[in-house]
């Protein structure tokens, strides 16, 4: 994952900054329907304690992230959001010992609000957005839910103008999740890092 990232994003850019350029930047986000979607990949770690024992999952991960709202005053976009990540095949950790689990899944899926604001003609944004979230296991077959919590992120991202309403651009983004598995007094917690590529119309 690593690897293909630091293959990929440099490839993206190399066709994103010409055809920004042909399409005349700099433009203006000042009203109207906004609508981002934004998949990715990166790294994320979810642990549990109970009762003296620790135990956690984490590695490379897909992500993903939709935003639909609406730009309500120059720059400033106010959304609803739905958000999440996958982890598949995780490491497991159990009391230091880890291991690799196959033929299981780990999916945290969040429905909530944010905003997004533009630095100007720069086409820089800043991004946050935070909501109620579930972890859905998947383990040989079997699936479980769990009860719901409480996720968010935040992002740093660049997009060029490629049409009169659309931009293209590259985001890096941090999270964090603590949710009730259902079954025990503690929280699954932990922290989320991605990259994503995003396609904006506004």
């Amino acid at each position: 994952m690593r690897s293909t990232l630091r293959i990929a994003v440099p490839a993206v850019l190399a066709v994103l900054v010409p055809v920004a350029a042909i399409a005349g930047e700099p433009r203006r986000h000042d009203g109207g329907f906004f609508l981002r979607l934004a998949p990715g990949g990166g790294y994320t770690r979810s642990a549990i304690e109970e009762e003296g024992d620790h135990f956690a999952l984490k590695g490379t991960s897909g992500s993903f992230d939709v935003a639909i709202g609406a730009v309500v005053k120059e720059n400033l976009a106010v959304h609803a959001t739905l958000g999440g990540w996958g982890l598949v095949d995780p490491k497991v950790e159990f009391n230091g010992q880890e291991e690799v689990a196959t033929d299981a899944s780990m999916t945290m899926t969040m429905v909530g609000a944010g905003f997004t604001y533009y630095l100007g003609p720069s086409n820089v944004y800043l991004t946050a957005s935070v909501g109620a979230s579930i972890l859905s296991f998947e383990f040989e077959g079997d699936s479980e839910d769990s009860d719901t919590g409480l996720a968010f992120d935040v992002g740093l991202g660049k997009e060029w103008w490629v049409g009169d309403r659309w931009g293209l651009g590259v985001s890096a983004t941090v999270g964090y999740h603590s949710i009730p598995p259902g079954d025990a007094g503690n929280n699954f917690k932990g922290p989320s890092f991605a990259v994503r590529f995003s396609a904006t119309l506004n």
